[in-house]
């Protein structure tokens, strides 16, 4: 009886062992196809706005498109585009030249539809370009790959989103796609697994699923017309005839295999996260908290808990098993946006992260949080590290400087700002900021440029009646209210979001208070944080290496 209990429960555990590796070679599959559509799509991928060949001064904001043939045929959209006008090109290798805006095809009783536009680079040479394919033979819940230029990131090298073909035409006769857009991101290509672009963004609907492509189709049936410089209000009556795609059967037969579905089936870690609660400027706050296990150069053992930094305030705490965990600040970078927490009690689990190891940072790589519920959020590398400015999370003063003006003097005073509170007025002149002496105003600015909202920072000025010193204590800047569906996501965009160095991207819909949470590849491998929800299409990691940095400084 025994022995048979031992036999059961050895085939049970093969049996585990079989489906676990199996599960890590579908996901290996998958992810190689992947990365070989990506080695030819990627360097086709432009980035462009209208440019001035005259005035050498850009005259549009940026939008996206790929190149379809060595001699620099580009597909667009429509809306991006006028007939006759230059645009300048970037491309991903860092290679630049000047394209003139074709033929575009955009119905006057339907504006926005179906939104065809072509384009061809003027400047001899011969051009990365990408395959062509076939919008009729798109197959329901195929994998496809976005590979675009979001506006808000501004970066010169696009990011990369996966999805599923949701829809092979709707009503409007667009595709639907659940690969993410936003503004920039108009004209970029989207294509199948083979790397063909199969459309090419259109538009996107308050849904993050939502996201609509022109098929590619349109462009080989109206390709001649499209040549002319001409704005075509109705469909050319010059048609062209489309072939059958030869991969069709192909693409029937692929979707249905788990090769294109697999399971991910993630390695499961142990209380890796928890939902910290604190008070920050009396509101009650929520963040994620990832657990980390250390071993030091001494040999010890610590356990930390790293979190979003300007997701906690006072009196941090998580439940475990309906106990409080109390936490203690030992350490911030607010340069990452990082706090270090240590704890009164050792709790069992956490992620093992040794100070000596690094992972690759490489695009397409397949990754998943988890959040502190437990659930898996899946999602793809995409892109390699970069730096993001601070922008939005420049602090606020709430007053400007004269141009040029030397001494620098006050120009603009913000009614109920903090220089208003400090008392400072139009026509005092600045002198020092935390002591460091701002003789021009061109000095102004890369000096605020310093400091973070809550900073309390030191000024010194003068008026009439002498010198003034004051301590002042900067503000956040708020977050912009706009109308577009682009803006209108479950969750929002974290209010800090920007300002950090050699951070990279992914697909994932992280909600603001699930920054804090733990990214790993599909091996269980620890890649970094969540730092920031940026936008619509991208969440933000800070590395496992600036973490590794910033940590290893602590306990040695």
């Amino acid at each position: 009886m025994k022995n048979n209990i031992r036999a059961i429960a050895l085939s049970v555990l093969l049996l585990i062992n079989f489906n676990a590796s199996a599960h890590k070679k579908q996901v290996a599959k998958f992810e190689h196809t992947i990365t070989e559509a990506l080695k030819k799509a990627y360097p086709a991928s432009v980035r462009m706005w209208g440019f001035d060949v005259q005035q050498n001064q850009r005259t549009s904001g940026q939008f996206s498109g790929v190149v379809v043939s060595a001699d620099g045929y580009i597909l667009t959209a429509a809306h991006t585009i006028l007939p006759g006008k230059n645009y300048k090109v970037f491309f991903p290798d860092g290679r630049e030249c000047i394209a003139l805006a074709l033929g575009k095809i955009d119905k006057k009783n339907t504006p926005g539809i179906p939104d065809v536009g072509l384009m061809k680079i003027t400047d001899k040479g011969v051009y990365p370009f990408a395959e062509m394919g076939y919008s009729a033979s798109l197959v329901k819940n195929e994998p496809c790959i976005s590979i675009s230029y979001p506006e808000s990131l501004n970066q010169t090298k696009p990011t990369l989103r996966l999805g599923e073909v949701a829809e092979v035409k709707n009503e409007y006769g667009f595709i639907r796609s659940t690969c993410k857009m936003e503004p920039g991101d108009s004209g970029g290509p989207l294509f199948d697994y083979y790397g063909r672009v199969i459309g090419l963004h259109s538009a996107i609907d308050v849904s993050e699923d939502m996201n609509f492509e022109i098929p590619v189709d349109l462009y080989r049936r109206y390709w001649t017309a499209l040549n002319q410089e001409v704005f075509y209000t109705a469909f050319p009556d010059k048609k062209d005839s489309v072939d059958v795609d030869p991969l069709a059967k192909v693409l029937q037969k692929d979707t249905k295999q788990k090769a294109l579905h697999p399971d991910f089936d993630s390695p499961k870690i142990t209380n890796s996260t928890f939902l910290i609660k604190s008070k920050l400027k009396g509101i009650e706050q929520e963040g994620a908290g990832t657990l980390l296990n250390i071993k030091t150069t001494a040999g010890t053992k610590k356990q930390f808990v790293l979190a979003k930094n300007t997701l906690i305030g006072e009196n941090p705490h998580f439940f475990i098993n309906g106990v409080a965990v109390i936490l203690k600040t030992i350490e911030k970078d607010q340069e990452n946006d990082l706090v270090l927490l240590e704890m009164e009690q050792k709790v069992s689990g956490g992620i093992e992260l040794n100070l000596a190891d690094s992972v690759k940072i490489e695009m397409g790589t397949f990754l998943f949080t988890i959040n502190h519920d437990g659930k898996l959020m899946q999602s793809i590398l995409g892109s390699s590290l970069f730096n993001l400015p601070k922008i939005n999370s420049q602090p606020y003063l709430g007053a400007m400087v004269v141009y040029n003006s030397s001494p620098a003097q006050f120009s603009l005073i913000k009614e109920g700002s903090p220089a208003e509170k400090a008392g400072i007025k139009v026509g005092d002149e600045l002198i020092s900021i935390n002591g460091n002496i701002v003789n021009t105003a061109k000095e102004f600015a890369p000096e605020m440029s310093k400091f973070w909202a809550d900073d309390e920072v030191a000024f010194e000025w003068k008026n009439d009646t002498g010198k003034m010193h004051k301590t002042v204590k900067l503000d956040g800047r708020g977050q912009s209210v706009f109308n577009h569906p682009a803006e209108k996501f479950e969750g929002g965009k974290s209010v800090r979001r920007d300002g950090f160095n050699a951070i990279f991207t992914h697909d994932a819909a992280i909600k603001p208070n699930q920054c804090g949470s733990p990214v790993f590849d599909w091996q269980g491998d620890f890649y970094g944080v969540n730092i920031a929800r940026f936008s619509r299409t991208t969440t933000v990691v800070v590395p496992k290496k600036t973490i590794v940095d910033f940590i290893a400084k602590v306990v040695q």
